[in-house]
């Protein structure tokens, strides 16, 4: 790879012994595309646990002190929110099944230090949606979207409902029943999902994914949302993390990929430890990765978009450009219909383009007109 801010980023963030090292104003840039990414304050924690925190001049232990103590907030903020969560299902009988971020927290993985977790994801069988939904209004969330089109989409065709908010804490909360759109050309039961979560320990009531189940909905969560632009350098950090962590435990390799062969989720994981191996140098057993190859049989297609066009725009480009190259824009806009191609048929896809288009479209005219 050749030496950009990308790679002086990959360098520090895998070789934290690397970054005291660095000159100046390049550690200057690694921080800005730290802070911009969302993961300054976990590169804090890599570079603490390498013992290369000490000798970095003042100015920069305060600016890692500074997103260290905005982790802390949030971290003890979702700690929060998932105790006001389960007061609120008391006696309905439904369980607190956390997803992503939540679920690293709860389980106090090393990775989730310093990482930076927005809301807060449920998973819940699809027939207990109405009671929850119910159940957290009653406890001051309410829906984020009051469009009547944006709730359609989320209940008719997505895999969760409308995102919900806290009416005095303003914190986020999102309830899935899947993993994928309903509507999705990919589609997979999460039935054996639920049937697999495990209990967090000292949480009793609060379960998560197994850990091979963990790691597959990481991997959708990347590779099928379509997020590539905002989180998804950080993202593809948790899967490397994800894997490295559960990589040592016994037989975690052959159940990933039993899970994956069981909800037809092959494809997705030969992208994601593919992309982990590519960039994140991810230890990948031979045997699984040759296993895995062969049951995926990934088309070209999308062997060129993992290797071509979510590197472009998943890894950062210099904070002081001043715009996207033009092949690292049509990269981005491909990236983004593939993703809305696979959530919806074309029937409902082009009239849903349509009108985000339209919509988008009216508030520029509106904007300029007020400025």
């Amino acid at each position: 790879m050749p030496d950009t801010p990308a790679q002086w980023l990959l360098t520090a963030w895998l070789s934290p012994h690397t970054f005291p090292t660095m000159p100046p104003a390049r550690q200057e840039v690694v921080l800005r595309l730290a802070r911009t990414n969302a993961i300054l304050a976990t590169l804090e924690k890599r570079l603490e646990q390498a013992a290369c925190l000490s000798p970095l001049p003042t100015r920069i232990q305060s600016i890692f002190e500074g997103a260290r103590m905005i982790a802390l907030d949030r971290e003890r903020s979702i700690r929060w929110e998932v105790g006001r969560i389960q007061r609120a299902f008391f006696g309905t009988g439904l369980p607190v099944i956390l997803l992503k971020g939540a679920a690293y927290h709860m389980l106090e993985m090393p990775f989730a230090q310093g990482r930076l977790t927005g809301d807060v994801d449920l998973l819940l069988p699809y027939p207990d949606l109405n009671m929850a939904e119910e159940a957290l209004k009653a406890w001051g969330w309410i829906s984020a979207l009051p469009d009547d089109y944006d709730q359609r989409y989320y209940r008719e065709w997505m895999h969760e409902l409308p995102p919900m908010r806290h009416r005095e804490r303003l914190s986020e909360l999102d309830l899935h029943h899947a993993i994928l759109p309903r509507t999705g050309r990919l589609v997979t039961d999460s039935a054996p999902l639920i049937e697999n979560v495990r209990e967090v320990p000292g949480h009793p009531g609060v379960w998560t994914l197994a850990p091979a189940d963990m790691v597959l909905h990481a991997t959708v969560h990347l590779f099928y949302d379509g997020a590539f632009e905002r989180m998804g350098l950080r993202d593809l950090f948790d899967l490397d993390s994800l894997l490295r962590h559960f990589g040592e435990q016994p037989d975690f390799w052959h159940e990933l990929l039993a899970r994956a062969q069981k909800l037809n989720l092959s494809r997705p994981l030969e992208h994601a430890l593919w992309s982990c191996n590519r960039w994140c140098a991810t230890p990948i057993p031979e045997t699984i990765s040759r296993q895995l190859t062969g049951i995926a049989r990934t088309p070209w297609h999308a062997r060129f978009m993992r290797r071509h066009l979510i590197p472009r725009v998943i890894l950062p480009k210099h904070p002081d450009a001043q715009a996207l190259d033009p092949l690292t824009g049509v990269a981005a806009w491909l990236l983004y219909t593939r993703s809305h191609w696979l959530r919806m048929p074309m029937n409902l896809l082009i009239p849903h383009l349509a009108r985000k288009w339209t919509r988008r479209w009216s508030f520029d005219v509106w904007h300029r007109r007020t400025v």
